[in-house]
């Protein structure tokens, strides 16, 4: 191979991983809504569902991010009626993780009082997000 097209392979390269490095980037974080089809019962989580809508958590023990979004949803759930915050290990419940396609952490499903999966964010959950998105679930 000549030197040129050793170059123009190397910064071709280079380009394609600067492109897929902003793309994750832009997407990490940010809220995808659902369409509503997929429901976790209370049974799936081992604990209760919230009275207005649920931010179910997945994370890892050694997941940095985690903390960070624990932090964020703890204090919605604190500041808002009838909203819960129910963190799950990927490790403890593996047939969740397979169920709900988790393939990042921290990931969080956003679910209505029934249970329904409404939205969901890949990495770390900002506040304002999260906040626009419980204004929107019905509320009686």
């Amino acid at each position: 191979m000549t030197p040129l097209a050793t170059t123009a392979v190397l910064v071709g390269l280079v380009a394609l991983a600067t492109a897929l490095g902003l793309l994750w980037r832009w997407q990490n974080g940010r809220l995808r809504t659902a369409a509503g089809t997929e429901i976790v019962a209370p049974g799936d989580i081992h604990g209760s569902l919230g009275g207005h809508a649920t931010l179910l958590q997945f994370s890892s023990e050694l997941c940095t991010p985690c903390r960070a979004t624990h932090r964020v949803l703890e204090s919605l759930a604190a500041e808002s009626s009838g909203v819960a915050h129910v963190e799950l290990d990927i490790t403890r419940f593996p047939d969740l993780t397979d169920r709900f396609g988790i393939l990042q952490t921290p990931t969080t499903l956003i679910l209505d009082r029934d249970g329904a999966v409404r939205a969901r964010i890949g990495g770390a959950a900002r506040a304002a997000d999260v906040r626009a998105h419980l204004d929107l679930l019905p509320t009686a």
